[in-house]
């Protein structure tokens, strides 16, 4: 089942739903929004090569006025390789070039407290994800409804049917996501009606092996305190705890996480409490995670560290530094030490528009 529809197929076949308004009105209608990205990263691996990479980059978004709750939705990527240095894959396509791609094509339409997308968009659930740690974010072609409709609850419903993005298979051109071409099945529903309460509940239909997966979190006077629980195909679990409390301008955390069995981060980068910059429980039968944080926020400045230690993956850990510049304009380095592993360090300039 195919979902993919370019942006200017949409604009033609949703021409009877302009009668009442003409075409024109709705294109002067058109609303943008974007970003430009200055990415760098250097990486060594356990054998010591390392690999540069700097890419210039971004996204440019455009919405049609909404006509009877319908509009049009397109979003451009790129990212470029800058001066030679175009080593380090992370940020470019499957063959460590830059590339551009069509991310966003969907028809949105919106009904009371009900939004209903058709094409490819971004997608942001426990399982299935933007991971936005590189240029270009995931983007699924897909079908999605999300509800609102019943108090303090937001039910979500999803097929997926393929992927592009820093963690597909291939970066530069959206390929389906199973085998077999059936969509993958999301649902899903949160619940906020309880004080201090955040329920979730969700399912995720794959041919590889269904996940049902459910988290909890109560927050009172600074401190959140958080479980949660994966099932993965009846053979492969996986269970976390988590508390954290801000105290003045400091928020220091604990988390853990068990897997029995070998347990997967789905189609991104997973939702495990102790997930770091780049090591997970994922992928290790019977992995065991223990991360500790801690980050101090002065005004437009956020510092942070982490550590992750794994029984037997190598441990990690992440320096954090945030400024925000202005409203629109913002800094960040993060540097991964990942020992015998290796080491990483990301740089990101964004500007927003």
């Amino acid at each position: 089942m195919n979902y993919t529809i370019p942006l200017t197929i949409l604009l033609l076949s949703a021409t009877p739903l302009l009668a009442q308004s003409p075409l024109e009105e709705a294109m002067a209608g058109i609303t943008h929004q974007g970003e430009l990205r200055f990415g760098a990263i250097g990486t060594e691996d356990a054998l010591g090569t390392t690999a540069t990479t700097l890419s210039l980059g971004g996204r440019l978004s455009l919405e049609t006025k909404p006509l009877n709750g319908v509009s049009l939705v397109g979003t451009f990527f790129t990212t470029t390789p800058l001066f030679g240095e175009d080593e380090e894959g992370l940020f470019l396509d499957s063959t460590n070039r830059g590339y551009a791609i069509v991310g966003e094509s969907y028809l949105k339409a919106l009904w009371s407290a009900t939004t209903l997308k058709v094409g490819r968009q971004l997608i942001d659930t426990p399982f299935a994800d933007s991971d936005d740690i590189a240029m270009i974010p995931n983007t699924f072609e897909a079908l999605s409804v999300v509800s609102k409709e019943l108090p303090d609850t937001t039910l979500s419903l999803a097929l997926l049917t393929q992927m592009a993005g820093v963690d597909a298979p291939i970066a530069q051109r959206f390929s389906k996501l199973q085998p077999s071409a059936d969509p993958v099945v999301v649902a899903g529903v949160e619940y906020e009606g309880i004080a201090h309460t955040n329920l979730a509940l969700w399912y995720y239909g794959i041919d590889a092996g269904d996940i049902l997966y459910a988290e909890g979190s109560y927050e009172m006077a600074g401190v959140t305190v958080g479980v949660q629980y994966a099932d993965q195909d009846h053979d492969n679990t996986a269970y976390g705890a988590l508390v954290e409390a801000e105290i003045s301008d400091f928020t220091l955390g604990v988390a853990y996480n068990k897997a029995e069995g070998i347990v997967s981060n789905g189609f991104g980068g997973g939702a495990f409490f102790t997930s770091s910059e780049d090591h997970t429980i994922a992928a290790v039968r019977d992995q065991e995670a223990l991360r500790y944080r801690a980050a101090y926020a002065l005004g437009s400045f956020e510092v942070g560290v982490a550590h992750l230690a794994l029984d037997k993956g190598e441990d990690e850990t992440d320096y954090l530094l945030h400024y925000a510049v202005n409203k629109n304009h913002t800094l960040d380095i993060i540097y991964s030490e990942m020992y015998d592993d290796g080491n990483m360090v990301r740089f990101f300039a964004n500007y927003s528009f």
